[in-house]
């Protein structure tokens, strides 16, 4: 499938992300934009230069490959990763489809529908979030615990059409309740959408973990219902295409090994403040205030941990019973393509 097309017909727009941020490396190494001219200085000559887009800006939330690349790791298996800062998810999938990129990381509730549905060729070789980043924020005077609550309501979401929309209107299926019945408008990610609630302009909105971990940090009580109590999906995940899967695995392998390493390293709390220092190397203001920026640390580790096993680790049960409810909510309209279209343990497996 024409992959204009098909980004276009999912509502993203085929665009060279900050174009003067890399290269298309066109000599030896590869003709495609999985691989990066880097910067002046920036990379060993004898280390492979790949790019990988995040979901959103440089945040801590991505902290796994800043940590990978400041301490060696990614060296250590002849790699070094451009990572460039995202604009929204769109941005990720469409530079990794489109070539320019080979690795990106999106929520499956995202991945999902335009494999099933777009034809896609992507799949998720790495989850990071094993518990959902979103939860519904309420009053705590007035929670909201269960979606019945919100029928009728008005609750703010952080974009329109994606995936916390989505998440909102999966909670109400997975529970009996039609999602139309629920207002939905933008309140945003950042610390702000508290004030549509402060004005009753909402009765409550979706928030993420960097923002719920500033809300507490501030002593701002809310009350947080948690999307994966009714609406369980696979969270933010590493995903290449396809095509790469076919050829890249010991650098997918690599990738993946290296950032593992990085995720046991961020788990020390002695090495915090070498996870930040190497966070500020991308983003100085995301860590422009200490305290908050642990704390958002800490916060992604929680949600990054699997209950067994791993950090990035793959639950295929997990997987199934999400795309299963994607389907039930219409989120997906394909009925038939099994769990391997969407997701391996491949290459987690060979670490």
């Amino acid at each position: 499938m024409d992959r204009r097309k098909f980004l276009t017909g999912a509502g993203f727009l085929v665009t060279t992300l900050a174009g003067s941020q890399f290269l298309v490396a066109c000599g030896a190494g590869g003709s495609s934009g999985t691989e990066s001219a880097g910067s002046p200085g920036s990379a060993a000559d004898n280390l492979r230069n790949l790019v990988y887009v995040t979901p959103f800006q440089h945040i801590i939330a991505h902290a796994d490959v800043y940590v990978a690349q400041h301490e060696g790791y990614f060296a250590e298996e002849g790699l070094y990763i451009t990572a460039i800062g995202g604009t929204g998810t769109a941005s990720s999938v469409s530079q990794v489809a489109a070539g320019q990129a080979m690795f990106g990381k999106a929520a499956s509730i995202i991945t999902c529908p335009l494999i099933a549905d777009q034809n896609t060729e992507i799949v998720t070789i790495g989850q990071k979030d094993q518990v959902s980043q979103y939860s519904v924020a309420s009053a705590p005077d007035k929670p909201l615990t269960h979606p019945e609550q919100w029928q009728g309501k008005t609750i703010g979401v952080i974009s329109k059409g994606g995936s916390t929309e989505l998440l909102l209107d999966a909670m109400s299926v997975a529970v009996g309740l039609d999602p139309t019945k629920v207002k939905k408008v933008v309140t945003g990610a950042d610390v702000s959408s508290l004030e549509f609630l402060t004005r009753g302009e909402v009765d409550g909105f979706i928030t993420y973990i960097g923002s719920e971990t500033a809300f507490r940090q501030k002593n701002i009580e809310l009350h947080y219902l948690n999307t994966d109590q009714f609406a369980p999906m696979p969270g933010d995940s590493y995903f290449v295409t396809k095509e790469v899967a076919q050829k890249e695995k010991e650098a997918i392998t690599g990738f993946l090994r290296a950032c593992r390493k990085a995720w046991n390293f961020m788990a020390d709390p002695a090495n915090h403040d070498k996870v930040l220092e190497a966070v500020g190397k991308y983003n100085e203001i995301e860590v422009s205030d200490k305290a908050l920026a642990k704390a958002k640390l800490e916060a992604e580790l929680k949600v990054s941990k699997p209950a067994n096993g791993d950090f990035l680790s793959i639950d295929l049960a997990a997987w199934e019973k999400g795309i299963d409810l994607m389907r039930k909510s219409g989120i997906i309209k394909d009925t038939s393509r099994p769990v391997s279209d969407f997701v391996t343990t491949e290459f987690l497996d060979a670490i």
